[in-house]
């Protein structure tokens, strides 16, 4: 037990640095942009240097995974915090539903509030379906951190904890998850990781997004 905590103890001291460091290419941008997972404002300004609410995080978390937003819909599909008429409602409840996310110890899913880091990275490893490794490796939040850093999510970044994410870092972690293998489970409750070998079709983000 002692080792693993101080296991668990070494990955939140490499996650505690400061904020992430890397630029995103007009590659990265232009992939974003096209896929529509950020489209800025009006002028087209992806305003990178902002800080994003877990509302917008659901909307790009969503596109990003060809999560279908529900149309069809009730309260109850959705948070307390987060009514019918909110225009993140129907992405919100398509995430819950997925089990993407979760609400918080008062069953709340904050929609305004800023996304930290962790949760951010939360988001992103649950979508590719790697919760069940994330939660192997110590649950939230340094499981999750540990398994993105596996995944190549947080490849080249650093952060600090407990901090807002600006939207410069989510665009790169997204960026760089779009072609990290699905891992699903299949029709006999295993869950596998479909990277193309050994007869296990390759399916990623990327080979998803806008079917």
């Amino acid at each position: 037990m002692k080792k693993v905590m101080a296991f668990l103890l070494m990955l939140n001291m490499l996650w505690v640095t400061t904020t992430g460091t890397l630029g995103l290419e007009d590659i990265q941008k232009k992939t974003l942009y096209d896929f529509e997972i950020m489209v800025g404002d009006e002028t087209g300004e992806l305003h990178l240097e902002r800080t994003i609410t877990r509302a917008e995080a659901a909307k790009m978390i969503c596109v990003a995974g060809s999560v279908t937003p529900q149309t069809v819909f009730t309260e109850e599909d959705g948070f307390p915090d987060v009514n019918v008429e909110h225009w993140a409602f129907p992405y919100v409840c398509a995430l819950k539903e997925a089990g993407i996310v979760n609400g918080d110890e008062n069953g709340h899913f904050n929609p305004e509030n800023e996304i930290t880091n962790e949760e951010i990275v939360k988001m992103i490893v649950a979508l590719l379906g790697y919760s069940e490794l994330a939660i192997a490796r110590g649950g939230y939040p340094a499981g999750y951190t540990a398994q993105a850093g596996v995944l190549g999510i947080t490849k080249g970044m650093q952060f600090a904890v407990n901090v807002p994410a600006v939207r410069r870092d989510v665009a790169i972690m997204i960026y760089q998850a779009l072609d990290v293998p699905l891992m699903v489970m299949d029709e006999e409750g295993i869950y596998v990781i479909n990277n193309g070998k050994n007869g296990v079709p390759l399916r990623t983000l990327r080979m998803n997004i806008g079917r």
